[in-house]
């Protein structure tokens, strides 16, 4: 009887060990997912920054490192390309960049149906422009998120936060930064924009990378998530007090680009952090 008795004992107890490794693993946290390649906004984890919520009627596209395209191209070429783009109805804004000899040249494109309406070069000077992604609810404008490595360029002077690749004191040309822009859909042209960029311990610019397409916020503000080197630039023009790598930065601007609402970066101390 005592061996029965224990041999039972021991089969309830096994059973019970499965159901609760079974409970486990079916009602454990469900993980994060990430995204990658030509996509919308981008999951991160652990330290990194990570963004607001957005608009839910604006949509996003980006590329990390851009596609090249033509102007002469048709819609089915561009896509067939893996340009970001993103349709609305029967019009579709593609962008990317256009290879001219030596030099790099940021492409906005619009189509309606297969009929190009037009296709912008929102600057052609010599250093090298991409635009990588863009955000657009189907309305009178979109954001476009572009990288440039040097300044002189059609770019500057839009009105933005930082209206030029080295503003005020700050010098150099080489490095690759980004700007947000705000770009009018009916005509493709560049209303306003701002440079984002990181500030050396000589003063002079360092690169500052966009990590995803600008996101319209709930309230209407605009949000840039980029990767920097050492040290993003602050609220004061000044770069942040950080310590070491990495630097994930988050800034938050007004809904025409002229005013920064906040801004703040993984290891670093801003003056004006988000909340």
């Amino acid at each position: 009887m005592s061996s029965e008795h224990d041999a039972c004992v021991n089969r309830l107890l096994s059973l019970n060990a499965c159901l609760v490794v079974f409970l486990s693993v079916s009602c454990g946290e469900e993980q994060p997912e990430t995204s990658d390649g030509v996509t919308g906004s981008t999951s991160v984890a652990g330290s990194t920054t990570t963004g607001g919520e957005g608009e839910p009627n604006w949509q996003q596209a980006f590329g990390e490192q851009g596609v090249g395209l033509k102007c002469s191209q048709s819609r089915a070429e561009m896509l067939a390309a893996g340009a970001p783009n993103l349709s609305i109805g029967d019009t579709t804004l593609i962008v990317g960049f256009e290879q001219d000899g030596n030099n790099q040249d940021p492409v906005f494109a619009r189509f309606d149906g297969d009929t190009q309406t037009y296709c912008q070069y929102h600057e052609t000077e010599g250093p090298d422009g991409r635009a990588l992604g863009l955000t657009w609810d189907g309305g009178a404008y979109a954001y476009v998120v572009y990288t440039i490595v040097g300044g002189g360029t059609a770019l500057e002077g839009k009105g933005g936060w930082i209206s030029s690749y080295a503003p005020g004191s700050i010098s150099g040309g080489g490095p690759k930064v980004s700007v947000v822009g705000r770009v009018a859909t009916a005509t493709g042209t560049l209303e306003s924009a701002t440079f984002v960029i990181a500030v050396k311990s000589d003063n002079k610019v360092n690169s500052h990378s966009p990590r995803s397409a600008p996101k319209v916020l709930a309230g209407g503000d605009v949000e840039f998530l980029g990767a920097s080197a050492h040290k993003p630039i602050d609220a004061d023009m000044q770069s942040m007090d950080c310590t070491d790598y990495p630097f994930d930065s988050r800034y938050v601007f007004s809904e025409d680009l002229s005013r920064l609402t906040c801004a703040e970066c993984t290891n670093c101390e801003a003056q004006m952090p988000c909340e």
